[in-house]
């Protein structure tokens, strides 16, 4: 599986964002790196791909800007060989649809996923930082179990150890071998309480039906006691009513009498008592402010009426913005026309003429170059200096050249050292000595001599462990070694008998004492009444039959004395039986105990004797397979100890191995330094070299280091040589250039001069004299430019005086305003003018809009007014009087009639309640005629009587009590059977519990068997893998990672890199991390290896790593890219970087590029 593209259509805070991841590369990782800050939606694309491939929930937290309806998840993924267009949207059936809308079934985005769930693809194929340091604590937990750490590394589980440990423990707690708690131990104590509470309700019945008996007794006792209680109670209750209602009932004839002497009147509207103090005050109110409304027009007419405004003063005003500019241009030219006439005359044009050698020129402005010369001639001027410095630089440079060949050539041969033959040679000799093997290789020798001896010195001890074996090391390979799957069986064989006889053995440990305890039970109680057990009476009855036969058929006085003693001792059993009835019970019951138990006893001994024999065919099979001949006689192992046997073989096996493998790197190390001595003499040969053939590697070496820096130093003092007469030739070459550039640029020079009236000068001038010609020409122009200007300024502003004076006099005229004043006094005085006219004006449209608002609100209030007065006509008629006074008095009757309607209601609703009926009525039939004094001298009869009753009720309350506890504490038939229900459902519980104990301790054992064999399986890739990936993030601080023997199997320990070693829990929290990191990264190569190629994604896992580390953590994701697509997310912007020097074919994405495009398009489509 690969996904091509991811759209984030209408997904969490993306809309119409699109991550683009491109066709698989060839020959590159496949490895992508996902930037954004905190809140970009990192965690939000990562969720949207597990949607994707297995569906949106029920719910989700990603519909806050999108509903449920909308929301939309497309991509391009290769599933199945194929890359096919997918969509998934909200819906609880058909949600994955195809590029046509179509939907499809969900296999066909899983098919490479294996059946793999949700839940599972997220374990096993994503890593963030929480589970990088669960799986670190995982290592620790698991105590570095090789198999448990490999599986879960495979599958991404971080608390498999954890897991196993719960079970174990889970198990352990209803039973454990010798332990002292457990909840079996806990049923088995219920069992035996429940037994004993059996035995100890086994009551008389006489003596249950006496108990039954007063109970029923006291009960009718009890419940005459409580009838008697309840009348007088009764009594009492209605005597009190009665009295507590005759005080309302003297309120209520008061408030009836009060109510009917008021006056009649109608009721008027709630409405109307809040709104009368409102028309009382509306009333005045509007009575004023029409009075002071009249006032307010009257002074506004006769205001408007003094007023008188200037008509052509204000057709004027149009002009005055007009006048106002040209009064500033007056005022300007005024000032500026004085100092522009003395800056025009000031201007020295002939002071200039002068400076150029031409006084008498009559037009300065023939004296003007146009730009094209004057250009050239700068240009010129400028590349002077240059021409004139490379004709230095190239002479000075050709002569330094030539006296530094003529020094370096004395006693050399360039051609000597021109030879290629004898170039090839010397190149050949070097590369020799190049390749040679260097000093270190007789450290190398004495260091691998050291772990050769070391090698032997663990061979031996190892083969030392094998005992009592006696072979060499040669013998061990050929030893035969029975199969794992034979192993296992006889260590399941035998761990079978040997739980079994220790079960045994417990049992007759518990069943033994247990018959002794019952024979003595047995005989202690017939030593205590002689012989009532069932078989005695048999064997009495028997021989009582017997006797009465024989004297039936001899009928002589000897066999009628046999017959009578065979009747009486008959006689004298049935009533010894008689008299111990409950013993012989209790005696049958023991007999039948002692038989279970014996059969018991005799089950457990032939369990224990097969659990022997099978023990002893194991120890057997195990001793034919080792055979006789190696390991000698009496040498039996266990299955176990076999297994350490073996594991003691393979260590000495691996010893032997390493010892052979250093052997060979000697013998390598030797023939190597043979074959470059071989490869040196016949190099020293062919270069014509005289040296001592006999001599040691090490001085032909040097030999031919001191031949070969001889040759260097002349072959590179003749290749100088050489270089200098090159460079004799090149620097010729330059002054000639430099020669004809000067020449070129004499001849411009003149020209340009030539074409302008620089030739009148006579000579040509030269560079100086041109550069300051040219800088008083700038002047010239300047000045005869600036006085054409300022005489043109002065004509203007005189014109703008002129205008500004004539504009003044006529409006003057048109105004009445005198004109003999200056233009700027008059000026000022048409301005006031027209300034005044405007201010009456606009007080005069003023006035007016006030009177007409007043006018208004005049208006208003008389409607106002009208409508005041048919309100109150409206009230006045209601109750038949003239002012707003009377009604007020009308309305004040009126509440206190209501207010004395109200108090009735609430007396007679108040009498009701109390004498506890329907209706008024019935109140007053109740204490019609009642005596007051007679009804409380009855409640003081009744109360002494009610004491009395109440402590005649407690005691039989209290009588009954105690008898129904004694009933209860005896029980009955229920409590035997309630008793015998609990045993019952005890047994039970043991037998599901036991279920459940034997269903975990199989699935402990499945789950072991199962990691061994992981564990066997690929060991051998994984651990490779892991030992790189270790060595890699480490830094080389760790050499890999290794397994070691241990006493529940092999454990994973880390090799540093000064050859130490360290178990899990002696590695740092970061260390332990890292290494759960490798173990990942090994794991999804056994994956891939195996399966289909499955995306692998990672949430920022590198928040505590350096950069070092966070490098070498990318190299292992480019590793993984080559096998199948890595994705990487990450808010460290360094990271990017990093990720880049490491693989050059990183793709990046920026999350806050695709949520920023989306939202483009939401604009713009809104």
């Amino acid at each position: 599986m690969r996904i091509n593209r991811l759209d984030l259509a209408r997904y969490g805070k993306f809309t119409d964002g699109v991550l683009d991841f491109g066709p698989r590369p060839s020959g590159s990782p496949d490895l992508h790196l996902i930037y954004g800050p905190n809140e970009a939606g990192k965690s939000t694309t990562f969720d949207a791909i597990l949607d994707l491939v297995f569906g949106l929930g029920s719910t989700s937290r990603y519909a806050f800007l999108h509903p449920y309806p909308t929301m939309r998840i497309g991509a391009s993924i290769n599933v199945g060989g194929a890359d096919r267009e997918l969509v998934r949207i909200k819906r609880p059936q058909n949600s994955l649809l195809d590029d046509m809308e179509r939907p499809v079934p969900d296999a066909d985005i899983c098919a490479d996923l294996g059946g793999i769930d949700r839940d599972a693809f997220k374990t096993m194929f994503s890593l963030d930082n929480e589970s990088l340091v669960k799986g670190g604590e995982a290592i620790l937990a698991s105590k570095g179990n090789l198999g448990e750490l490999l599986f879960a590394a495979s599958a991404g589980l971080s608390d498999l150890s954890r897991q196993l440990t719960s079970i174990r423990a889970d198990a352990d707690g209803f039973y454990k071998y010798r332990a002292k708690s457990g909840v079996l131990g806990e049923l088995k104590a219920r069992l035996v309480e429940l037994k004993q509470q059996r035995d100890t309700f086994d009551l008389q019945a006489s003596e249950h039906q006496r108990l039954v008996s007063d109970r029923d007794r006291l009960t009718r006792l009890y419940n005459d006691a409580i009838d008697a209680r309840a009348g007088t109670q009764r009594r009492v209750d209605e005597i009190k009513r009665i009295l507590n209602a005759l005080p309302v009932m003297a309120r209520l004839a008061t408030l009836r009498s009060r109510l009917g002497e008021l006056e009649i009147v109608r009721e008027p509207s709630a409405a109307w008592r809040r709104e009368l103090p409102e028309l009382r005050r509306q009333e005045i109110e509007l009575r004023v402010k029409l009075q002071d409304a009249s006032n307010s027009v009257r002074s506004v007419e006769e205001e408007i009426s003094r007023i008188v405004v200037d008509a052509a003063a204000l057709e004027a005003a149009s002009q005055i913005d007009d006048l106002s500019e040209l009064r500033a241009r007056y005022q300007t030219a005024d000032k500026d026309i004085p100092k522009l006439a003395g800056r025009a005359d000031d201007l020295s044009i002939e002071g200039l003429l002068l400076q150029l050698g031409r006084p008498e020129e009559a037009n300065p402005e023939r004296l003007l170059l146009d730009a094209a010369t004057v250009g050239t001639l700068r240009s010129l001027v400028g590349a002077k200096s240059g021409v004139d410095e490379k004709l230095v630089a190239a002479q000075g440079e050709l002569d330094k050249v030539q006296r530094s060949l003529a020094r370096e050539s004395e006693g050399v041969d360039a051609d000597l050292y021109a030879s290629p033959d004898r170039r090839k040679t010397f190149d050949a000799l070097q590369a020799v000595v190049k390749a040679a093997p260097k000093s270190d290789q007789d450290i190398a020798l004495r260091s691998l001599a050291r772990r050769r001896d070391a090698a032997l010195a663990g061979l031996s001890e190892a083969l030392a462990a094998l005992r009592p074996w006696q072979g060499t090391a040669e013998d061990l390979g050929s030893l035969p070694q029975p199969p794992n799957t034979r192993l296992e069986g006889w260590k399941s064989r035998f761990s079978l008998a040997e739980e079994q006889h220790r079960a045994s053995r417990t049992e007759l440990e518990r069943l033994e004492p247990e018959a002794r305890r019952l024979d003595a039970e047995i005989e202690s109680l017939r030593e205590q009444t002689g012989s009532i057990d069932e078989a005695g009476a048999v064997a009495t009855r028997a021989a009582r039959e017997m006797a009465w036969t024989l004297h039936r058929q001899a009928l002589n006085a000897v066999t009628a004395d046999a017959f009578v003693e065979a009747m009486r001792v008959d006689d004298r059993v049935v009533a010894q039986r008689l008299m111990h009835f409950g013993e012989v019970g209790r005696l049958n019951q023991l007999l039948l105990r002692r038989a279970s138990v014996g059969a018991d006893i005799l089950s457990q001994q032939k369990v224990q004797e097969s659990a022997g024999a099978g023990n002893a065919a194991v120890l057997a099979e195990i001793q034919q397979s080792l055979g006789e001949l190696t390991f000698g006689v009496g040498a039996v192992y266990d299955p176990w100890e076999l297994e350490d046997w073996l594991r003691k073989r393979d260590h000495a096996l691996k010893a032997r191995g390493e010892l052979a493998t250093i052997d060979a790197e000697i013998a390598d190390i030797r023939d190597h330094v043979e074959q470059a001595k071989r490869s040196l003499v016949a190099a020293l040969g062919h270069a014509d070299l005289t040296f001592n053939r006999s001599a040691d590697y090490n001085t032909l070496v040097v030999a031919a280091e001191e031949a070969l820096d001889v040759y260097h130093a002349a072959a590179n003092a003749a290749e100088h040589v050489r270089r200098l007469r090159e460079d004799v030739v090149e620097r010729t070459r330059l002054l000639e250039q430099a020669l004809k550039a000067s020449e070129a640029w004499r001849l411009q020079w003149q020209s340009v001069c030539a074409g302008c009236w620089l030739h009148e000068l006579g000579d040509v001038p030269d560079v100086g004299a041109v550069t300051e010609i040219l800088s008083v020409l700038e002047q010239l122009a300047s000045a005869v430019t600036t006085r054409e200007g300022l005489v043109d300024r002065v004509e203007k502003m005189k014109q703008d005086k002129a205008l500004f004076e004539v504009k003044m006099h006529e409006l003057a005229e048109r105004l009445g305003v005198s004109i003999d004043e200056a233009p700027l006094t008059l000026f000022q005085a048409i301005h006031d003018k027209i300034k005044a006219a405007g201010l009456h004006a606009d007080r005069r449209d003023k006035l007016l809009l006030d009177l007409e608002d007043v006018r208004q609100k005049q208006r208003t209030m008389k409607v106002e007014q009208e409508l005041l007065v048919a309100r109150v006509a409206e009230m006045t008629e209601f109750f038949g009087v003239t002012s707003l006074g009377d009604v007020e008095a009308c309305m004040d009757l009126a509440s206190q009639r209501r207010d004395l309607e109200t108090s009735i209601s609430e007396a007679e609703l108040e009498l009701v309640q109390i004498a506890g009926v329907k209706a008024m009525s019935e109140v007053e039939e109740l204490t019609d005629g009642i005596d007051r004094a007679a009804l409380e001298d009855e409640l003081a009869r009744l109360a002494p009587v009610f004491e009395d009753q109440d402590v005649r009720y407690r005691d039989h309350f209290h009588a009954l009590s105690k008898a129904r506890d004694a009933l209860d504490a005896i029980g009955g038939d229920e409590k035997v059977a309630a008793l015998d229900e609990q045993r019952r459902t005890t047994l039970l519980e043991i037998e599901e519990s036991a279920r459940r104990y034997m269903e975990l301790r199989a699935g402990v054992a499945a789950a072991e068997h199962g990691l061994k064999l992981y564990r066997d399986r690929h060991r051998s890739g994984m651990m490779a893998r892991a030992s790189e990936a270790f060595k890699t993030i480490s830094r080389g601080a760790y050499d890999g990672v290794a397994a070691q023997p241990g006493k529940d199997g092999d454990v994973l320990i880390a090799v540093s890199a000064g050859g130490g070693s360290k178990a899990a829990n002696e590695l740092s929290d970061g260390t332990r991390s890292q290494l759960y990191l490798a173990l990942r990264v090994a794991g999804y190569h056994e994956f891939v290896a195996r399966r289909t190629a499955v995306p692998f994604i990672a949430d920022d896992i590198m928040e505590t790593f350096d950069d070092f580390r966070a490098e070498e953590a990318f190299r292992l994701f480019a590793e993984m890219g080559m096998h199948g697509q890595v994705i990487y997310f990450t808010h460290h912007k360094h990271l990017t970087h990093i990720a880049k020097k490491v693989c050059p074919s990183v793709r990046l994405h920026d999350l806050e590029e695709v949520g920023r495009a989306g939202a483009l398009r939401v604009v713009a489509a809104e």
